[in-house]
């Protein structure tokens, strides 16, 4: 799969998410997800990133308490490819976007590890729409332009899904 835009994102694999088979339980790959798209688009607050927190790359406007902007998500789809073990190398977790709309962007996955760094053999791969909002009403807000076109350079090519 050809994503030049494409984010990976290293993701601890804890033992809390085994599950009695001793694969990662399917509710921790929401985890997962939940955890590279913080480490993508969440910017933390100015005086943790003093302190070393890391800067993302595609930093979406707003976020954490007291901002004007929220995020929340519609919908998620995840297809689980495979089963993954505990890894103590931990997971990495390739996305990118591939829809802006008004309000939203659709961030797509692979779960991977970093034996498999093409993502020729995915555990999972999944799509999670994330709708901008207004933190005080709920309404959306649509996108604005300098924040498009600064998105734009993760686009890439949508997953397909099975049937």
């Amino acid at each position: 799969m050809d994503q030049p835009h494409h984010l990976d994102i290293d993701v601890p694999v804890r033992w809390t998410d085994l599950d009695a088979y001793g694969h990662v339980n399917n509710a921790a790959i929401v985890r997962l997800l939940e955890e590279a798209r913080i480490g993508a688009f969440w910017k933390a607050p100015e005086e943790q990133i003093a302190l070393g927190a890391p800067a993302p790359a595609a930093a979406l406007p707003g976020g954490g308490t007291g901002s004007p902007v929220s995020t929340v998500i519609a919908s998620q789809r995840i297809e689980y490819v495979r089963s993954m073990g505990h890894r103590r190398d931990g997971a990495v977790v390739r996305l990118w976007l591939s829809r802006l709309g008004g309000a939203s962007l659709s961030v797509d996955y692979l779960v991977l590890t970093r034996d498999d760094p093409a993502g020729d053999a995915p555990y999972a791969r999944a799509r999670t729409v994330v709708v901008m909002v207004d933190a005080a009403t709920g309404a959306p807000i649509r996108l604005d332009g300098e924040t498009r076109g600064h998105l734009q350079q993760f686009t890439g090519d949508p997953l397909s899904f099975r049937g």
